[in-house]
């Protein structure tokens, strides 16, 4: 499928050239500019971004948090850690946690201090910490 080739190669490099991406998908020029600005107008391309390479900027701790919540205290928990500039992603998950959070941190004192200070919110009942060792297949947003 012509959108799905479109949609990995700005996966890659979102900044690529027309021309080069239209070669690179097999289709003209024309069709592909159209058929990303279908994209764009239907919303299953949302936005083009920009990818950090969080090691060079010295944040390398990568941890998964699940929290376990009181139901009552939900949202007001999620809408004060949305604000945290480390949390980096936000779920709400079923099974043994309600929300599981993606963190990055540069080191791991910062990972603790998180821990001690903004967890200690009314409504948290418990947490599973999981710290990234090393990746086998890197994200290809933070490239951890």
């Amino acid at each position: 499928m012509l959108d799905m080739k479109i949609i990995k190669a700005l996966q890659t490099d979102a900044r690529k050239p027309i021309v080069k991406l239209a070669r690179e998908v097999g289709a003209n020029e024309a069709t592909v500019r159209r058929r990303i600005g279908k994209l764009l107008k239907e919303g299953i391309i949302e936005r083009f971004t920009v990818v950090l390479d969080y090691h060079k900027l010295g944040r390398v701790i990568k941890a998964f948090i699940g929290l376990r919540v009181q139901p009552a205290k939900l949202r007001e928990i999620v809408d004060h850690l949305s604000k945290h500039p480390d949390i980096q992603v936000l779920y709400r998950t079923s099974g043994d946690t309600d929300i599981f959070a993606e963190v990055i941190f540069e080191k791991m004192e910062d990972l603790n201090e998180f821990l001690e200070e903004e967890l200690r919110l009314e409504g948290i009942l418990g947490t599973i910490v999981t710290i990234v060792i090393g990746p086998y297949k890197r994200c290809p947003w933070t490239g951890l």
